[in-house]
């Protein structure tokens, strides 16, 4: 039986199809590296980067914050300094990420080099690099780049059964690293079992190997604990202690679904947008399957390997949050399968038909790299993000609390619950009525209502969402300033016949009366253009007049120019 060994140099030693394919797989992927940069700077944020970006602020600022997947704050300090608009902050973040992405594509090239030619290790990284999502969302401000990175660094050290004392400890420091940053890492731990238990099989010194494997694991138990402490202790001053409910439930949250295959809709999109990509999977993972039975390309062992690469695909049949963001994390792994079917092509096909398969597929990864990483961020781009994010401090110069659904405004402080689809139906299975208990008791100046979940500011599907007292307490609350964002306020309409009326203030502060007319207040004259401080608390209200008048929060605040069409803060994935 022909040696892993002698198989890998026997691959290493075979010509590329064609002298050019690497200079061409080279120029196609340069193009993609180049695309991330376009995107980085143009494309819409996801609601998920300001909310990540806020764990940072919040850490920054001294509040309280959860000590469960938000390592990553501690990269991301100076991120302050960058630029006082958000979406500035998280264009500075997203060129960071890129860099961690290019780290997993040197890690994805290094993994297909033991085994594979360098045609087909750049072919393995330009399929992964042109993968439509992660294009898109590759490079965006959440934890999954830096934990990906990590992770298949890590893995480049199990697959290679070249582990010394020290690439032990180092690989588990950077998986402990990658738990710490996201849960969503040990999704990877078939993986690594298999890579494991694959090498200790035909391991030739077993009680070496094992005693790596043990390094490994100890550097990775004692690494998380030592920054897990350190990370608690920063951000609550207390060492020690584990969130281990939090940890269960996020756990029972994304991986107890009862739904097979859960996003379902997203997977099926991209077989049609990635037609190509997962056509070369499929091939990769036949050659795999061929090569265990018949050992053409590759041993036993590294076939078992290459199948235990391939194992990520699996999740996507239980994994909650499978969404598109999710795929960047998932087929880092999986894409070195490409290069396996890109030298297992050349063994089996004629010279014509490898020439035309490689101008089919470097095609289909041209146009998804123009359509995804130029057209589409050109449609949707950030800059009105950016405006809006420059009114509100504008309108706001200085910290007060609010409302939105994802810590758009991140350095201020946001009140209520992440309107995700999982912090909505947490919010709905609890039954709490989260916003009047802010609204009340922290006082939020205003809102942004950039989420569906917000839509009984503009009365549209009010009772579809939140909960009765919670849609009472923004409607009674706040009123219109300016496209997205409400003001704390109240519009008081008075008809004839009326002597007073009840109006009551649940956040203090100085208001504006608005309106052609003055009005009554507790006995009071309280003049058109006139400001007064309101405290909390019931004001009797009256007019001599018949109309409408506002009593708006602030001393005559600033109410930007009406927009001259209209716009969406965030259009999806």
């Amino acid at each position: 039986m022909e040696t892993t060994d002698r198989i890998g140099k026997s691959n290493h030693s075979k010509s590329d199809i064609f002298p050019y394919s690497a200079l061409i797989l080279g120029a196609v992927l340069f193009f993609a590296i180049a695309a991330r940069f376009y995107v980085a700077f143009r494309y819409e944020i996801n609601w998920d980067e300001f909310y990540f970006l806020s764990f940072v602020h919040q850490f920054i600022n001294g509040e309280t914050i959860s000590n469960i997947q938000t390592f990553h704050i501690h990269f991301f300090t100076w991120i302050r300094y960058v630029s006082n608009n958000e979406v500035d902050q998280i264009i500075v973040a997203r060129l960071v990420m890129i860099a961690f992405q290019m780290g997993t594509g040197l890690c994805i090239y290094r993994l297909c080099r033991l085994q594979c030619s360098v045609s087909g290790a750049l072919f393995a990284v330009l399929s992964y690099f042109a993968f439509s999502f992660n294009v898109r969302m590759g490079a965006s401000f959440r934890t999954d780049p830096i934990a990906t990175f990590l992770i298949m660094l890590s893995l480049y050290y199990v697959f290679s059964n070249q582990l010394s004392w020290r690439s032990s400890v180092a690989a588990g420091v950077f998986t402990s690293v990658a738990a710490l940053i996201t849960l969503k890492a040990s999704l990877y731990i078939p993986t690594f079992l298999a890579m494991v238990l694959v090498s200790f099989y035909w391991a030739e010194d077993r009680m070496g190997y094992a005693k790596q494997i043990l390094i490994y694991g100890c550097s990775i138990l004692v690494s998380f604990a030592v920054l897990y402490s350190w990370h608690n202790f920063t951000i609550s001053g207390v060492i020690g202690g584990t969130n281990t409910g939090a940890m269960l439930d996020a756990a029972d949250k994304t991986l107890s679904q009862r739904q097979l295959f859960p996003r379902w809709h997203y997977f099926q999109y991209s077989l049609a947008t990635d037609f190509g990509y997962w056509f070369t999977l499929a091939l990769g993972i036949g050659f795999v399957v061929f090569s265990y039975f018949k050992q053409t390309q590759f041993s036993r062992e590294m076939s078992l390997k290459l199948f235990g690469i391939s194992l990520p695909l699996v999740t996507l049949l239980f994994y909650r949050n499978a969404f598109p963001y999710y795929y960047t994390f998932m087929l880092a792994s999986v894409s070195v399968l490409s290069a396996v079917a890109w030298d297992g092509a050349r063994g089996y096909l004629n010279h014509r038909m490898c020439r035309f398969t490689f101008f089919i597929l470097a095609s289909l990864f041209t146009v998804s790299i123009v359509a995804n990483g130029l057209v589409l961020p050109t449609k949707r781009s950030l800059n009105y993000q950016r405006q809006f994010i420059d009114e509100v401090h504008k309108v706001f110069p200085e910290p007060v609390a609010y409302i939105d659904c994802c810590s758009m405004v991140s350095r201020y402080s946001k009140q209520g619950f992440f309107m995700s689809t999982w912090g909505y139906e947490d919010y709905y299975t609890r039954g709490i009525p989260v916003i009047q208990s802010v609204v009340e008791e922290n006082t939020p100046v205003f809102v942004i209502a950039n989420s569906h979940y917000l839509n009984a500011l503009n009365g549209v599907n009010s009772s579809d969402w939140l909960l009765e007292q919670d849609t009472k307490a923004l409607k009674s609350n706040y009123i219109h300033h300016w496209a997205e964002l409400f003001v704390a306020g109240k519009v008081l309409k008075f008809v004839k016949g009326d002597k007073e009326q009840a109006m009551q203030i649940s956040i203090e502060g100085e208001y504006t009366l608005e309106g052609s007319f003055d009005v009554g207040i507790d006995g009071h004259t309280w003049k058109s253009g006139q400001v007064r401080f309101l405290s909390k608390g019931s004001y009797l209200m009256s007019a001599t007049d018949v109309g409408e008048v506002v009593i708006r929060w602030g001393n005559h605040l600033y109410r930007p120019e009406a927009l001259m069409h209209s716009q969406a803060l965030f259009t999806g994935f």
